[in-house]
């Protein structure tokens, strides 16, 4: 496999990359993983949120009513 990583599509998001896609802050952003009904996994010490989880929660949300 000689593909470079940042060819390929994301399967997995960091805390980071949640950050950044939200744009929102640090502290919001691991409010919202350690959120009930999040889609996170926590290997060892690492987060990592499955890409197509992520955006099927974000859909959730989008369509709820407040």
């Amino acid at each position: 496999m000689n593909e470079s990583i940042n060819n390929v599509q994301a399967t997995f998001y960091s805390v980071n990359d949640i950050q950044k896609l939200m744009r929102i802050g640090r502290n919001a952003a691991y409010n919202l993983v350690n959120e009930k009904g999040f889609p996170a996994i926590y290997v060892g010490n690492r987060i990592v949120i499955p890409a197509d989880l992520f955006n099927e929660w974000v859909n959730n949300k989008a369509t709820q009513k407040h």
